[in-house]
């Protein structure tokens, strides 16, 4: 990485800004990988490597399947979380990907150790999803 002066980008949530209930270990285990992050990019910056995170807010993911819960009711459960995000829809993979296209370009070369939030306005909203 030193020699084409690459970057990492690590993939958190906004889990590891605002606490949520019943899920406190992976709270922890994203707030602790942003902070790796900020730390990675103080360590790594003379290397002309960056670091940064994008923390997703919700996204349409398969990682529901393992919930034992039936299409339907995932359903209901999406369009109640679509209507409290500002932007009116949960995530897609695609607006995760765009975040990491920005961040891993040209365009952000003065771009490190920071927390780039892609949430539809998770957090501005103070929503709290449990």
């Amino acid at each position: 990485m030193e020699k084409t002066k690459g970057n990492i980008i690590n993939i958190s949530s906004i889990v590891g800004i605002q606490s949520s209930k019943d899920v406190s270990a992976y709270c922890m285990s994203k707030a602790a990988l942003d902070m790796f992050t900020k730390c990675m990019a103080v360590e790594l910056g003379p290397k002309r490597i960056r670091v940064n995170s994008v923390n997703p807010g919700s996204v349409r993911t398969n990682i529901i399947r393992n919930v034992p819960l039936s299409a339907e009711q995932f359903k209901v459960i999406r369009e109640n979380i679509s209507g409290k995000y500002p932007v009116g829809r949960v995530g897609e993979g695609q607006d995760i990907a765009n975040a990491v296209a920005y961040l891993a370009g040209d365009h952000a070369s003065f771009v490190t150790g920071t927390i780039l939030v892609a949430d539809g306005g998770h957090l501005a909203a103070n929503i709290n999803l449990h």
